[in-house]
């Protein structure tokens, strides 16, 4: 009995070694933060996502390669129309494309942070915000999750959401 556990922990243990070398990083995970201010009235988002996953996504949904070390004035309009699809924000039902602003790019880590913001009109009670967050579903479904972290000052101190394949949306009624 014991021979059959060893053996089979140790099967377990050269697959997952194995299969560690078949993708670059086993976790799939964005991080959102998603920040009002109320000054210039606009919304200030910033992202961390896996260079990898961005870089394989967009090839796949534009058929466009992009360079996030030299962001040229096409691969911005290729960011942005990629959050466009994949990460939509609401207020009261109209959306709100996150323009570019900049992005950083962590090469030991495999991370890009992608800085984002939108102007808005004033924020007032009774409004509903709502933020879609689809990065990577179509690519890794259930395996993918995306935090995203909301903090609208005299509405909001701090909002905090799991996105998931089965729900990605999170309405905020001010």
């Amino acid at each position: 009995m014991k021979f059959k556990f060893y053996r089979t922990l140790i099967t377990l243990g050269v697959l997952l070694f194995c299969t560690s070398f078949i993708s670059s990083h086993p976790i799939k995970l964005t991080s959102s933060l998603i920040e009002y201010n109320a000054e210039k009235t606009e919304l200030q988002i910033e992202c961390r996502v896996f260079i990898d996953d961005l870089m394989n996504s967009i090839n796949y949904t534009f058929n466009k390669d992009i360079n996030l070390t030299n962001v040229s004035n096409e691969d911005k309009k290729s960011i942005e129309s990629y959050f466009k699809k994949y990460y939509v924000i609401t207020i009261n039902g109209k959306q709100f494309p996150l323009k570019y602003v900049t992005s950083q790019v962590l090469e030991e880590h495999n991370v890009c942070i992608l800085k984002f913001s939108q102007n808005i009109s004033t924020i007032k009670k009774g409004d509903q915000l709502c933020v879609e967050n689809r990065l990577f579903f179509e690519e890794f479904d259930f395996l993918q999750t995306n935090l995203v972290t909301v903090r609208i000052p005299h509405f909001v101190e701090e909002v905090y959401f799991e996105a998931m394949s089965t729900n990605y949306s999170l309405p905020i009624d001010l």
